[in-house]
């Protein structure tokens, strides 16, 4: 018991509970935001872009283009906007999918 304990004492506590709050409490934009992730990589992968290619055409990181292909990603319409011009897709309509 004693080597768990130690392995336990050199790992950082895991956060899963407040990730499963976080997901319950923000289901469904998260469900949306999964949907707009699928069709930028599905765009990006039409233009024969990469995620860098696209931070760089918005001016974003690539950190920022990570969350959104992720899924992770609250959008708001001006940055929804500037991804259909950038990719030249429709995304508003991914809400109804």
């Amino acid at each position: 018991m004693g080597k768990l304990k130690d392995l336990a004492a050199k790992n950082p506590s895991s956060n899963w509970k407040e990730k499963v709050v976080f997901r319950k409490e923000n289901k469904e934009w998260l469900k949306s935001s999964r949907k707009i992730a699928l069709c930028i990589l599905d765009a990006l992968d039409d233009k024969g872009w990469n995620q860098n290619d696209l931070a760089n055409t918005l001016s974003l990181t690539p950190q920022q283009v990570g969350q959104m292909v992720k899924g992770e990603f609250d959008f708001n319409l001006s940055t929804i906007s500037q991804l259909e011009r950038a990719l030249d897709i429709d995304l508003h309509a991914v809400r109804d999918l």
